[in-house]
């Protein structure tokens, strides 16, 4: 039965108000609390400090307008809601960048993702996202607190970064698992659009070697691609991604190795191979490594526009250290070297903060 109090009866009695307006109202409250119930609120705040010996023309992430100082890197926010385990499960994710950032838009606030999730009741259940998307390709992410290194390395500098578009995504068995999208182009803005009609199509594998592989037991292999059908843009490309993690008998350490080849259609094309290594000192500290080699036409470094940049015999070579020291706080400090032909070397150290919540 419906509950009201002794004002309300008043006030339908005398003919103000209509039971069905005040049982509609509470319906609705109910729904918004419902609905702030099932929605979280998370992100992070990035800090640092870099020294850096480069100039305009070297590969790393700091040029003169951000090394030798403390920096705000980021305020990361994301509103959430998950997606339930039903037939018809649907959750959505918003994410923000508020304050300055390192992708030299000079915006105050700029979105990082927003996108719906939707099940279909089709096999094991089909995945849907819908939106503004992170990319399929590559080792690294965009935001801070989700990779190993502060300083991203040079794959990162060569892929996309988001798409606008829908990603199907199957969960074929315990091992393998399949998604398959299309976007407007590779760009990365919301609702990048090369303005012709032609589609990008994203897809990707990954597959998890079982217990008859004897010594590869465990291995997973994540491959990924884009694309781009573009018939008109001028920076139109292909994307390949590899990933392969292999079981290490040794506990507490963690081995990757990556590669990126990326096909432009004005003939800049870029080939990065990548090892990633990390050994957990304690439960507290980790040490990674992270070395990077290969050639690159298509570089987007120092803020500079994609293709400005160019790096034959690129080699990067960079050591960190993570520690827990408070809580909800990840301390990194880290030391790269990256050099290449007919560009300045790169040297910097950076100590890192990011507070997640």
């Amino acid at each position: 039965m419906m509950k009201m109090n002794k004002w309300t009866m008043a006030l339908a009695a005398a003919g103000v108000v209509s039971l069905s307006s005040v049982a509609q109202a509470q319906e609705a409250s109910a729904g918004a609390d419902a609905l702030a119930a099932s929605t979280t609120l998370s992100g992070y705040v990035s800090t640092s400090y870099t020294l850096a010996d480069n100039s305009s023309t070297a590969l790393g992430k700091t040029n003169a307008a951000n090394r030798d100082q403390f920096k705000l890197d980021v305020v990361s926010l994301t509103l959430s809601s998950a997606q339930g385990a039903g037939e018809y499960a649907t959750g959505y994710t918003v994410g923000m960048w508020v304050g300055p950032d390192d992708q030299d838009t000079d915006q105050e606030l700029e979105l990082t993702q927003a996108n719906i999730d939707l099940r279909l009741p089709v096999g094991n259940g089909l995945d849907l996202k819908v939106g503004y998307m992170g990319t399929v390709v590559g080792y690294e992410t965009y935001e801070y607190d989700q990779n190993a290194f502060f300083n991203r390395g040079i794959g990162f500098a060569v892929e996309p970064t988001h798409h606008t578009g829908v990603l199907a995504s199957y969960q074929v068995s315990d091992a393998l698992a399949v998604s398959v999208g299309v976007v407007n182009d590779g760009g990365n803005g919301e609702n990048s659009n090369n303005g012709d009609g032609d589609l990008t199509w994203l897809a990707s594998a990954s597959y998890t070697l079982g217990d008859g592989t004897g010594a590869l037991a465990g291995t997973e292999i994540y491959g990924a691609t884009i694309q781009d059908l573009s018939l008109t843009a001028q920076d139109a490309a292909d994307y390949w991604y590899l990933k392969v993690s292999l079981p290490v008998p040794v506990e507490g350490l963690s081995l990757d190795f990556a590669a990126d080849w990326v096909d432009s259609d004005n003939g800049d094309d870029d080939e990065i191979y990548q090892i990633y290594a990390g050994y957990a000192l304690s439960d507290k500290a980790t040490l990674n490594v992270r070395y990077e080699f290969g050639d690159a036409d298509n570089l987007d470094m120092n803020g500079a526009a994609a293709g400005t940049t160019t790096g034959a015999d690129i080699e990067s070579l960079a050591v960190g250290l993570t520690y827990s020291l408070w809580d909800n706080v990840t301390s990194r400090v880290e030391y790269q070297t990256t050099s290449a032909n007919g560009l300045d070397d790169d040297d910097t150290v950076a100590l890192n903060l990011v507070y997640s919540f």
